[in-house]
C-alpha cells in the first residue's frame, strides 16, 4: 500500500469512529423525584412466604413523579422490583437474618415507567430497567420511551433520600441520548 491509501483509510476509519461519538448537544438531562413517601402513592409487597426481606420478594409501586423542586407533580412513576440480594437492613426493617449485613449490598432488579403529564413540558414515557440499591446511587439503563422520548436511550441515576418518619424520595437524574430527535423543552 502506498502512503495515500493508508492516509485515506485512516481518515475513513476516523470518520466512522467519530460518527459514533455523542456530543453534549445530543443529550438531554431531566431531574425528577419519585415520591415513595407514605402519601406519595402505592407501594405493595408480595412476600416469598417467610415474612422477611428475601430473594424473590416482589414489590410494585405507582407513585407521584415530581419535578426537580420535589413538590410539583408532573406525572407517575410506576413499576416493580424483585429482591435479588437483601444483604442489609432495608427501609421496612425486615432484614433477612440468615444473610450477612452489608450496607452496600441490598439490591433489587427493577423495571419501571416514568409517565410525564403535559404540564411537565414533555409528552410521553421513559422506561428504565436495572439493578437498584436501597442505599447509595444506582445507575439504571434507559431502555426506551414514547412520545417526546421515542427511541431514547441513556442512563438514569437513582438515589434514595430517606424522609423523617415518612418513607423516601428517590432523586432521579435522567441523561437521555438522542437516537431519534428529542426536542429540547
Amino acid at each position: 500500500m502506498d502512503i495515500r491509501r493508508v492516509l485515506v483509510l485512516a481518515i475513513i476509519v476516523f470518520l466512522v469512529l467519530m460518527s459514533f461519538q455523542v456530543s453534549a448537544d445530543d443529550k438531554t438531562t431531566i431531574v425528577t423525584f419519585a415520591d415513595g413517601r407514605a402519601d406519595g402513592g402505592i407501594r405493595q409487597a408480595a412476600d416469598s412466604g417467610d415474612g422477611l426481606d428475601s430473594p424473590g420478594d416482589v414489590f410494585v409501586f405507582d407513585q407521584k413523579l415530581l419535578a426537580s423542586d420535589s413538590n410539583t407533580v408532573i406525572g407517575r412513576n410506576a413499576g416493580y422490583c424483585i429482591r435479588t440480594d437483601p444483604g442489609a437492613p432495608d427501609f421496612s426493617s425486615t432484614d433477612h437474618p440468615s444473610l450477612p449485613d452489608d450496607p452496600n449490598n441490598n439490591f433489587g432488579q427493577c423495571t419501571w415507567t416514568l409517565s410525564f403529564e403535559e404540564k411537565s413540558g414533555y409528552s410521553g414515557t421513559i422506561i428504565v430497567s436495572g439493578r437498584e440499591a436501597d442505599i447509595g446511587t444506582s445507575m439504571i439503563s434507559i431502555i426506551g420511551g414514547t412520545g417526546d422520548f421515542m427511541g431514547a436511550s441513556g442512563v438514569m441515576s437513582s438515589t434514595p433520600i430517606p424522609q423523617e418518619e415518612n418513607g423516601v424520595l428517590f432523586k432521579q437524574v435522567l441523561t437521555i441520548l438522542r437516537s431519534i430527535d428529542i426536542d429540547d423543552k
